[in-house]
């Protein structure tokens, strides 16, 4: 059979012309190409992909002691950019065929939204150039830079006492104006970032009392007291006694208090003038207290006073205040028990677990009081016996306060945070946002609260000075009204009025253990 006759020569040149026409001008599927012949591939993404995170800041209203802010994250994600493909090829006829690719991606951010279990899947053509979606982890995604922190360049601040216990008291004068004066002098030359006064005056009518307070150095002086219960009564306060301490965060002022028992003022209260106006001054030099009685007829003696003095080698800038809490008139937390203590004197124990509980954290009674350190100072660990006599003060069998308790709740892994001088304000906070309040107060019979006598202790052990009281005891705040305070006392609800609750409660410098 013949052979069918072959096309012409320019034919076939002309077919490969085509062809290469093809090449060069219709780069379809360029990649799939480029690997099916495995040549060499060159990509350079014009995009990156970056998660953005946000965080808001919420500042808690300040507490003395170690005053904690809380940080919020809500972290937020950028999806996955949107990727356009470009792409070139040149090719060279040769019978060993070079291909180079060139692929441009073009990123168009879209909207983000918070980070989930989803991913973004993008074609395959991309996943090993873009970034993949990061897969959601328990712990938030988002990475919170601190305000980098000032070290301060003098000494930290030092928090002291200074006392004068009186070798013998001094007698006040009746109805003598001029009074009495005894004086601390103290060496420390820094300036004072914060002032408490503490005072112990023995007197049968203390509505006929004046107390100043002076600084020589400066000549700066301010009222402590003067004359309780005037003028609402032309005579005051007829009752025994001022065993109180003075200070700025105070809730409640003292010219309206006067008690039958255990004193007429006794707790922690507000001076007539702010301790504040020392501010700034050297701490340096006398320090000087004037008693004196403004009626005739009821005499009586100076017992004593301490000076409790924060000082600083500078000032640091004032603290803004901050703007009241919009809070409820009343406010109560509803799924919360309680049970009576195991021992004479573990009551803070005991309302430490329920509380624990409270916060899905059971925890034995007899296992947490193990787990507390053992003290002559209650700010370090537990004091005395367990099973010793209620109503005591160290070294004698006592109990514990809030640093401790706070410190082993964080180890069973609860949040628990030790504070002093907390405000009646921040304690209806704690409670309106659904988180109870271990508070220290005084205790009496069938689990009441009632006032308590404020005494300045200073450990052997560690020359550590605090308040103690005698029969402190704990209780859970619960709930609250415009009237009264609901505690969980044991196994009881008690609704306390109150002027009564923030009197017991202050006996021991407003102590609490919060969740923050």
């Amino acid at each position: 059979m013949a052979s069918p006759p072959r096309p012409p020569l320019f034919l076939a040149a002309l077919c490969l012309g085509l062809l290469l026409a093809t090449l060069a001008g219709a780069p379809t599927r360029p990649v799939a190409s480029a690997r099916a012949q495995g040549l060499a591939e060159t990509v350079t993404p014009s995009a990156t992909f970056d998660p953005v995170a946000t965080a808001t800041y919420a500042w808690s209203m300040p507490l003395s002691s170690t005053l904690t802010n809380t940080l919020t994250a809500t972290p937020t994600e950028t999806l996955f950019p949107t990727a356009t493909l470009t792409s070139t090829e040149t090719t060279t006829p040769t019978p060993t065929q070079a291909l180079t690719v060139t692929l441009t991606a073009t990123a168009t951010p879209t909207a983000t939204e918070k980070p989930s279990l989803h991913r973004l899947f993008l074609p395959v053509l991309f996943k090993n150039w873009l970034v993949a979606s990061p897969t959601p982890s328990p712990s938030p995604s988002a990475t919170i830079t601190p305000t980098p922190t000032v070290t301060p360049t003098g000494r930290p601040p030092a928090t002291n006492w200074y006392c004068d216990s009186l070798d013998g008291s001094l007698a006040i004068p009746d109805n003598v104006a001029a009074g009495i004066s005894d004086s601390i002098t103290i060496s420390d030359g820094r300036q004072v970032a914060g002032l408490s006064l503490y005072l112990d005056i023995r007197h049968s009518w203390v509505g006929d009392l004046r107390v100043t307070l002076s600084h020589q150095q400066t000549g700066q002086s301010i009222v402590i007291l003067d004359r309780p219960g005037v003028p609402a009564s032309n005579i005051g306060c007829q009752y025994d006694h001022v065993i109180a301490l003075f200070e700025d965060r105070a809730t409640q002022a003292t010219e309206n208090k006067c008690a039958s028992s255990p004193a007429g003022i006794s707790g922690t209260y507000l001076p007539v003038q702010p301790l504040s106006t020392f501010a700034g001054s050297s701490a340096a030099g006398p320090w000087v207290l004037t008693v004196s009685d403004n009626y005739a007829y009821d005499t009586g003696s100076l017992r004593g006073w301490c000076l409790e003095t924060t000082l600083v080698d500078t000032l640091p800038a004032p603290t803004p205040t901050a703007t009241p809490a919009n809070l409820p008139a009343s406010a109560r937390i509803w799924d919360i028990s309680g049970a009576n203590q195991a021992m004479p004197l573990d009551c803070e124990i005991r309302s430490a677990v329920d509380w624990a509980a409270y916060f899905d954290r059971p925890i034995g009674e007899t296992a947490f009081f193990n787990n507390l350190p053992k003290s002559d100072d209650p700010d370090s660990g537990f004091v005395g016996n367990v099973y010793g006599s209620w109503g005591q003060i160290p070294p004698n069998d006592y109990g514990v306060h809030a640093q401790p308790i706070a410190g082993v709740l964080r180890s069973y892994g609860v949040a628990a945070f030790a504070y002093r001088s907390v405000t009646y304000d921040e304690l209806r906070a704690e409670i309106a946002a659904g988180r109870p309040v271990i508070v220290w107060i005084v205790g009496g019979s069938n689990k009441t609260l009632v006032n308590g006598i404020p005494r300045v202790y200073t450990a052997n052990s560690n020359h550590h000075t605090t308040i103690v009281a005698a029969y402190e005891h704990t209780v859970i705040a619960v709930g609250y009204t415009e009237t009264s305070v609901i505690v969980l006392n044991g196994n009881s609800f008690v609704t306390v009025p109150l002027n009564q609750f923030l009197d017991s409660w202050s006996a021991l410098r407003n102590m609490a253990v919060l969740a923050r």
